[in-house]
């Protein structure tokens, strides 16, 4: 389970760099309650933080001997990156207007 969580989340974030806000060099990383910008990341690194994340904590967890609680760390990570890749999408939308 750990594994199919990992490779959907790389999977989700190549797709994301690939597709998503295309010729935009800096991702957006957290909005203010207005609707605005408070930070962005370049590119490479917006997509691949939240699956870098989950590696690192799968492995801190794999050496603990508590794999079984990645699974629940591990969705809870996916949900994060989709909400994230979905918020990316309306805002690159809202710019192109």
């Amino acid at each position: 389970m750990s594994l199919a969580i990992l490779a959907a989340m790389i999977a989700i974030g190549a797709f994301a760099y690939l597709r998503v806000a295309p010729g935009v060099s800096a991702i957006p990383m957290q909005w203010s309650l207005r609707g605005e910008v408070n930070w962005s990341a370049p590119r490479a690194a917006a997509f691949s933080l939240v699956p870098g994340l989950a590696i690192a904590i799968c492995a801190i967890f794999a050496a603990g001997g508590m794999t079984a609680i990645f699974a629940i760390t591990g969705s809870s990570l996916l949900i994060c990156q989709i909400i994230h890749i979905l918020l990316v999408r309306r805002w690159a939308a809202a710019r192109q207007m």
